[in-house]
């Protein structure tokens, strides 16, 4: 463990963390779409985006190691950004879940398009598959998908601080 730890106190090595976990727990998403058929709401959608956006950044930073070491630590802390962005929307997506408070109109409320025929409504209605934000695809020990990206989100933004502020790395 104490390697591992000495290991990720690099930049580049920190960046290449970032990515590769940012991959692997959008994998993970994905895998349960596509491999297991739990289809993901539309505030499910919008947390993957901060991963996606961790890996570009990660592997933007892993190069800018080599000859440009502010520019690396910049995209670094933006990925911290990234995952606190990331806490937050499942943050949110969890209470809703709950019922503390009230998903967006996209998340199933508000399908009913505007100014349309009745014919254009009943087509719209018969084709849109609509995936509701307050019931969770799948739950382990109490907690939803969302419960458990708000942990790893919010761990992951406070595991790279960490290795930010310590100063070994460069």
């Amino acid at each position: 463990m104490n390697k591992l730890l000495q290991y990720l106190q690099t930049h580049r090595h920190l960046a290449v963390a970032i990515a590769a976990a940012s991959a692997v727990i959008l994998s993970a998403a994905y895998i349960s779409q596509y491999g297991f058929g739990l289809k993901p709401c539309i505030l499910c959608l919008y947390q993957r985006g901060p991963y996606a956006l961790n890996i570009v950044l990660g592997g933007f930073a892993f190069l800018a190691t080599f000859r440009y070491p502010r520019l690396a630590l910049a995209l670094l802390y933006l990925s911290v950004l990234s995952f606190f962005a990331d806490a937050v929307i499942a943050g949110f997506h969890v209470g809703v879940e709950q019922d503390w408070w009230k998903g967006l109109p996209s998340c199933g409320g508000d399908i009913v398009p505007q100014n349309v025929t009745i014919e254009q409504l009943r087509e719209s209605l018969t084709h849109q598959q609509i995936v509701r934000c307050d019931k969770p695809a799948w739950v382990l020990f109490g907690i939803s998908m969302a419960g458990y990206n708000f942990a790893i989100a919010l761990a992951s933004a406070f595991g790279v601080i960490y290795f930010l502020r310590k100063k070994h790395g460069a």
